[in-house]
């Protein structure tokens, strides 16, 4: 996961005007029922998919997978119609967070195996993954019922659109996602890199196994590294531009628009080589 800046975001012509008719909508009408209505009719959040997936270079904004053979989805971060705990019963708010239902500060570019329901063909648990309308809090936490008071609730999941968020997951060499002793300052930040592995479907098969083929060519140029520098005859005009290259390929691994380049951080970072990654 790497932070997303939404305020890079390149809003279409007439999108604030359209947005504003619709929430004008949603207040007037009495029902719940009447809301879902016209959020159904107007899924308008359709029309930033290719500004959504620009912010990423066309990446998933939690797994960071790049799979141009599979769909992408448009999730709303907070549920539009309802919201369930870890456990998938309702919070007692039924009506969701409708009135962020057109607000693409709310829209989060997403695979469709960490946003809809899915079960890991690849895994025996066959446990279901997936956002889908999975909004935890911890207990006691407020429910935001206005956008202003969303920066009051206490969430569960981690945000990529956080700028702390991201750094509190990191991976080990076998591809598995994990809590980053490193960045984790409170028991509850642990609770909330678990809860967003499971919810996101972070521990899917494949893509442990691609996390893990990527920390090996990291590891493998990292000990090139080592073995250059480290050579008791000293370091030759041929090793120097060797480990010059080496260290420009790993800089590229960390590189933002990369897919998976938090392993390769991860990677480098477990390695004492933090001088070669792009954390931001």
């Amino acid at each position: 996961m790497r932070y997303i800046n939404l305020n890079n975001i390149e809003l279409p012509d007439g999108w604030t005007e359209k947005v504003q008719a619709l929430n004008d909508q949603l207040i007037a009408v009495a029902t719940l029922e009447e809301r879902k209505e016209i959020i159904k009719k107007n899924p308008i959040w359709k029309e930033l998919f290719i500004p959504l997936s620009t912010l990423s270079n066309g990446k998933c904004w939690y797994s960071e997978a790049l799979d141009v053979m599979s769909d992408r989805d448009i999730d709303h971060f907070r549920p539009k119609n309802e919201a369930k705990n870890v456990d998938g019963i309702a919070r007692g708010d039924e009506e969701g967070y409708w009135w962020l239902a057109f607000d693409f500060e709310n829209f989060r570019f997403s695979s469709q195996y960490c946003n809809q329901l899915r079960k890991d063909k690849f895994n025996t648990d066959k446990e279901t993954r997936g956002k889908w309308v999975y909004f935890p809090l911890f207990e006691g936490s407020v429910v935001a019922k206005t956008k202003p008071r969303c920066q009051d609730e206490e969430i569960m999941l981690l945000d990529p659109c956080d700028e702390n968020d991201p750094p509190l997951l990191t991976f080990e060499s076998k591809g598995k996602a994990i809590p980053n002793a490193d960045a984790i300052l409170e028991p509850r930040d642990k609770v909330r890199v678990e809860t967003s592995i499971k919810i996101y479907h972070l521990d899917h098969g494949p893509l442990e196994e691609l996390r893990e083929r990527i920390w090996d060519f990291c590891q493998r140029m990292i000990d090139e590294i080592r073995k250059i520098t480290t050579d008791p005859d000293g370091v030759s005009n041929f090793g120097r531009n060797r480990v010059k290259f080496l260290k420009d390929e790993i800089k590229k691994l960390t590189s933002r628009e990369v897919e998976l380049s938090a392993v390769a951080i991860a990677c480098c970072e477990q390695n004492g080589l933090h001088v070669l990654t792009e954390r931001r």
